[in-house]
């Protein structure tokens, strides 16, 4: 009995000690409803990370709303996600300063996304939507897809017939020597 009772001791005392041994791992990229909001910086062209918003209910359109106020002196930008009736970027634009991003905030940092395994390239899709007025100059809207196209939230998304790819430019600071600038992609599954 002495023995047994040793045997549970060592075993309750060797997994308690294991525990936590995979929290390192990135947790796995959700497969339901889901929209990704995934931010590159313009001048370093460095994926810097995002938020998944995971819903319960598949809704059957997807709209989404921009209010966007340039800054005379302070602005900002809002999208909403209007099925989900949420707020899923709001960012301020300052002249002459540094703009913020308030909403998603904290942002899940760049490591903890999943990368496909494959060295495959995906395009940006031809149907992909820029939601603000301003055409982005050519090719910067691809050169910055490059830094999530291979991440599994895009290609889960890009996989679904009804996925689609939404993206602008929102400039944090203008006026000064340096325009600073996120490249912002909304992914839906």
């Amino acid at each position: 009995m002495k023995k047994i009772v040793l045997l549970l001791v060592a075993a309750f005392s060797f997994s308690a000690c294991c525990t936590g041994l995979n929290d390192d791992l990135p947790t796995p990229e959700p497969r339901g409803p889901y929209v990704a909001v995934l931010i590159v910086d313009d001048i370093t062209n460095n994926f810097e990370g995002g938020k998944i918003y995971h819903y319960n209910q598949e809704f059957s359109t997807y709209n989404l709303t921009v209010e966007n106020v340039p800054p005379a002196d302070v602005g900002y930008i809002k999208v909403h996600y209007v099925e989900a009736n949420q707020l899923i970027y709001h960012a301020t634009q300052v002249f002459m300063g540094i703009g913020e991003i308030i909403v998603p905030n904290p942002l899940k940092p760049p490591q903890d996304f999943q990368r496909v395994l494959t060295e495959d390239f995906f395009a940006l899709p031809n149907d992909a939507i820029e939601l603000t007025n301003a055409p982005s100059p050519e090719g910067k809207a691809e050169e910055k897809w490059t830094q999530i196209q291979n991440l599994e939230v895009v290609r889960n998304a890009l996989q679904q017939n009804k996925g689609s790819i939404h993206y602008f430019k929102h400039i944090t600071d203008t006026g000064g020597f340096v325009e600073n600038a996120k490249w912002v992609f909304i992914v839906k599954n």
